[in-house]
């Protein structure tokens, strides 16, 4: 089963407009923004097209094209649309569609020398941005490094490989879904074994570096709000209650750590000065949820929350 592990980037307090001239911007590799150009570990191209998107190129500092796609705004670096990935040799690695940041659709995985290894459909959990609890694949065809074909019309057999062509996981495909034992690793050691029932993950194990073992039944969930979305938006409600402003809204961004508590809460856009001052406050006080969790283990991850309030 493909490891799904996807971070939302987001950049903190940019205000930038895109006209017909190309924009560039120096990251460091926490994505956050530099001026000085030597101490930048890549850099990005944004161009904006007439009908409002904007399209982005991420290269290395010695000018080696890694990525392109679109995304919604410089702001937030939320990938729209397809997504290619290059290797330093210039040639494709994954083509990715995605909705609202995370990968949702086909995803192309090629090998060094142009050659596919696999197609699978991916649907991912919302994490912020829809109701989907669980992420999901399907896999559709699969190649060895010797041009094999191993799975076709998604019936076979699955096999992924790193870019020095180690395998990272392995497993049987009926109807385009796991089946059977399938087993992941990571620098050489087992990393996972999980058996599946026509997609349904019956159970699994991960051994981590420490030498834990985490059963599991559930391969990734995302992060939740304990009692539901509903009780917690009833909160933040019950906490903007004193807001004297109306029509107004704002975008938060924050992180859900591995013990269910809300951290690095930032503003992404906002209509009203205000209204960020009195959401961020609750956050700050709101419960903890449930953390994300990936093969057994808490994990933390980017949450997006729109917070409007709507009056005459």
């Amino acid at each position: 089963m493909k490891k799904l592990f996807y971070t939302l980037l987001f950049l903190a307090g940019i205000s930038l407009s895109l006209q017909a001239q190309e924009t560039v911007i120096y990251y460091h590799n926490n994505n956050l923004i530099t001026n000085n150009k030597d101490s930048a570990t890549y850099y990005m191209k944004f161009n904006q097209t007439q009908d409002g998107a904007i399209q982005y190129e991420r290269y290395c500092m010695d000018n080696l094209l890694k990525e392109k796609g679109t995304v919604q705004s410089i702001a937030t670096l939320i990938k729209v649309g397809t997504n290619t990935t290059y290797y330093p040799n210039g040639n494709i690695k994954d083509i990715t569609n995605y909705v609202a940041g995370l990968p949702n659709g086909i995803q192309t995985h090629y090998y060094k020398n142009g050659n596919i290894n696999y197609k699978i459909i991916i649907n991912s959990a919302g994490y912020g941005y829809t109701n989907q609890a669980e992420s999901n694949v399907k896999y559709l065809y699969c190649a060895t490094p010797d041009k094999k074909v191993i799975l076709e019309d998604g019936n076979g057999y699955f096999m992924s490989y790193d870019d020095d062509l180690n395998i990272i996981q392995k497993g049987a495909v009926k109807n385009t879904s796991a089946d059977g034992i399938w087993e992941g690793f990571e620098n050489g050691r087992l990393a996972f074994v999980e058996n599946y029932k026509d997609g349904n993950l019956l159970n699994g194990q991960s051994y981590g570096l420490d030498g834990k073992v985490y059963a599991y039944k559930e391969r990734n969930r995302r992060p939740e709000p304990k009692g539901g979305i509903a009780n917690f938006y009833s909160y933040i409600a019950s906490s903007l209650q004193d807001v004297n402003t109306k029509n107004a809204k704002v975008m938060l961004k924050f992180t859900v750590g591995t013990s269910g508590n809300l951290k690095n809460i930032e503003v992404v856009n906002s209509s009203n000065s205000k209204l960020n001052t009195y959401a961020i406050d609750a956050l700050k006080s709101a419960p903890k949820w449930n953390p994300a969790l990936e093969q057994g283990k808490a994990i933390q991850v980017a949450y997006f929350m729109p917070i409007s309030i709507v009056g005459n």
